[in-house]
């Protein structure tokens, strides 16, 4: 059996067509498969920024709790202000003896 020109030709257009698709065939396939790496990445991204984001959020949490404290305390102390200027200054003339004793009892014990 003889093939005529005419289906040679066809077979030819066929073939070509055949190469053509399975060219673009991969072409998909790898445009899909960097498309499926770049969504993972993404998706491992999101989780991890999601991870940090809920971390910071008990982090700040409980810096305006410290806050919130301090400033309570602070509060406190204005209101005591009389009791604790008295506590303070007791202390201050004590530390005062205190160090004087320590200066004269350590110049004794050079000087002997």
């Amino acid at each position: 059996m003889a093939w005529s020109d005419k289906d040679r030709a066809e077979r030819f257009s066929e073939e070509l067509l055949e190469s053509e698709n399975d060219r673009r065939m991969n072409s998909v396939a790898s445009k899909v498969a960097t498309l499926k790496h770049i969504a993972v990445d993404l998706r491992s991204e999101a989780k991890d920024q999601n991870t940090i984001l809920g971390n910071s959020g008990g982090l700040f949490d409980s810096a305006a709790l410290l806050l919130g404290n301090s400033y309570k305390r602070v509060q406190g102390m204005r209101r005591t202000r009389g009791q604790n200027c008295k506590f303070m200054c007791y202390f201050t003339i004590f530390v005062v003896v205190f160090l004087i004793l320590v200066y004269f009892l350590i110049g004794k014990v050079i000087s002997s």
